[in-house]
């Protein structure tokens, strides 16, 4: 199937002039970048758009309609300029509306050989909408999702849907998945050019019913980003000060390792720069606060946006002054928040790799919120560490090894019974990364909104560093860092402004101490976790919701529950964090 995008070159300005303002639906934008320098590792240096770029921008913004969309494509060194730029065209007064970034939608479809470091294969697209100025009459995005579902996956050992749906399959659409962000069932291939593959294409077409007359393929012809300089000079230079002493108690004669610090990270790290100033960590990771009005102990997580990003911009340059030469820095954010520390870190930093963590958390959204962006950046001055065995080479077990293929599920029974068969593929290990769960269940979280799994940290942590390295976490959290440094034998330096999860994680790690498994490996014990039982449970009343839906052919309301089961209601307002929250799973009945 051909999509139905007419093409425009950006270097025929004329023909882009002679478009009506607001009259194109749907936009796709390729953006001028070097196919053959996107996987070279770059130094610290300054990158903008550039001034045809700029324009371009502005003649898109003039003529996609409000409530339209517009997609960009491109590398992920590059799209967080060209994302910035198109959120600050908002003001321009040749635009209408505002544009409003929705999504980065990660591709997982290069065939690349790998770099210094990873393999890449992550290219992405920028999903944005064109909201109305008119605050009274807003513009309704619209996506068709049931045109661009994709078949279910099978597992190839059991032969379950390769996505555990934990007790909910009654919740799958017999018409295949839904979209999430991430989209890894396409096939990979060898990207020679910036022209956006066909089959990407053309899921565009049909998530937005294009149409000839609606939609444009604006295909740019020159570079789309220059470099300005290489990189402050002020930033990278590292002096050594004149450190005063001092008999403040808050500023410590020497560095403790293996220790869970108290107190803002901030103040922490300048600290610890008048102590070490040419470095003194291998590996600074974190995972901040995504600013989504979380629950957190100790900290405001609904900043206004400059606020957060200012702050942002605080942690993560005291993080990169205080790495050693060669040392690592990985942050993991939502990508709306990552494309300003792509900006930020790139005049101080080398880029290595957007990475994306496949982890679908809650299926919401017209599209299912999956990524989650891992930047990873290295400090110039030494050869960074890579502690990853490629397929064919002599496997080293305190490497990272390859994981295991997609065709298999992550069920651990499943696992366990194919690897006793020998039925055991594997493949490159990527910077898209979906092999790796979040913490699903209560008896495996602590009292912490946002705990990530332990087997991510570990390979983190494992990949970038040597035993007896030291890792940094500004956002101690419930302690997985600490954790796993400890495991695999590093030095951990953990910051924890809540003095709450700082106790959580100085009791996990004095457990661990005293249990150790048969093999003499820490473990961290956990309390069982005794579930309460309902007369109820959600998937009695999420099947029944949809047996009503296909009984009526519609979606039921609450008087149609009250008058055939009105105790449902209570069930449900006991189950739900409102009634919606139930109601909408009955739709998959009419899908039936």
């Amino acid at each position: 199937m051909k999509h139905p995008f007419d093409s425009i070159y950006s270097n025929d300005e004329r023909h882009l002039d002679a478009i009506a303002d607001e009259s194109r639906d749907v936009l796709v934008l390729n953006t001028g970048f070097d196919p053959a320098g996107k996987s070279a590792p770059h130094p610290p240096r300054q990158l903008q758009l550039t001034a045809a770029s700029t324009r371009l921008i502005a003649k898109c913004s003039r003529i996609l309609r409000t409530g339209g969309w517009m997609f960009v494509y491109g590398t992920p060194e590059e799209l967080p300029f060209w994302a910035l730029q198109l959120s600050a065209d908002a003001s321009s007064p040749l635009t209408t509306g505002r544009m409003v970034f929705k999504y980065w939608i990660a591709l997982d479809i290069e065939d690349a050989s790998a770099n210094k470091t990873l393999k890449p294969s992550h290219l992405g697209v920028l999903m944005f909408f064109k909201e109305s100025g008119d605050k009274k009459n807003p513009a309704t995005p619209h996506l068709n999702i049931d045109a661009a579902r994709s078949p279910h996956a099978y597992c190839a050992a059991c032969g379950k849907t390769v996505k555990d749906w934990g007790g909910k399959k009654h919740l799958m659409n017999p018409h295949g998945a839904a979209l999430s962000d991430v989209w890894r069932d396409l096939p990979r291939r060898v990207i020679r050019d910036n022209l956006i593959p066909e089959d990407v294409i053309q899921r565009l077409a049909l998530l937005t019913d294009a149409t000839r007359e609606n939609c444009l393929h604006i295909i740019q012809s020159g570079r789309g980003i220059e470099v300005t300089s290489a990189g402050n000079p002020a930033i990278l230079k590292h002096s050594t000060p004149t450190v005063a002493a001092s008999t403040d108690a808050s500023s410590p004669a020497t560095l403790e390792l293996d220790h869970i610090h108290d107190g803002d990270c901030v103040s922490f790290l300048n600290r610890v720069k008048e102590l070490h100033p040419r470095g003194t960590f291998d590996l600074a990771f974190a995972d901040p606060p995504y600013n989504l009005e979380k629950k957190y102990s100790a900290h405001d997580d609904a900043m206004a946006d400059a606020h957060y990003i200012e702050w942002c911009n605080s942690w993560l340059a005291a993080m990169a002054d205080n790495l050693k030469p060669g040392g690592s820095l990985l942050v993991l954010n939502l990508p709306k928040w990552c494309l300003h520390h792509v900006a930020f870190l790139s005049k101080r930093l080398e880029f290595r790799h957007w990475i994306v963590w496949d982890a679908l958390s809650d299926p919401r959204g017209k599209i299912m919120p999956a990524h989650y962006g891992l930047l990873w950046f290295t400090k110039p001055g030494a050869k960074p560490v890579c502690n990853y065995s490629p397929m064919g080479n002599r496997s080293r077990k305190d490497f990272v090894q390859p994981p295991d293929a997609p065709k298999y599920c992550l069920r651990a029974s499943c696992i366990k019974n194919r690897k006793q068969l020998s039925n055991d593929e594997k493949v490159e290990l990527t910077d898209v990364w979906w092999d790796v769960h979040r913490i699903r269940h209560k008896r495996d979280r602590d009292a912490h909104p946002c705990q990530l799994p332990e087997k991510l940290m570990a390979r983190i942590i494992k990949l970038t560093t040597r035993p007896g390295d030291v890792v940094f976490d500004p956002f101690g959290g419930a302690g997985t860092t600490a954790i796993a440094a400890a495991k695999l034998g590093r030095k951990f330096v953990v910051t924890e402004i809540d003095s709450r999860y700082a106790k959580i994680t100085r009791e996990k790690l004095e457990a661990m101490k005293q249990h150790a498994d048969m093999f003499g490996e820490f473990v961290v014990p956990r309390k069982s976790i005794e579930r309460k039982r309902r007369d109820v449970t959600k998937r009695q009343i999420e099947s029944y919701l949809q047996e009503l839906a296909a009984k009526l052919k519609r979606v039921p309301t609450e008087d149609d529950v009250t008058s055939e089961r009105p105790e449902m209601l209570r069930e449900i307002d006991l189950l739900y964090p409102n009634r919606g929250a139930a109601f909408k799973r009955a739709k998959i009945g009419l899908a039936s």
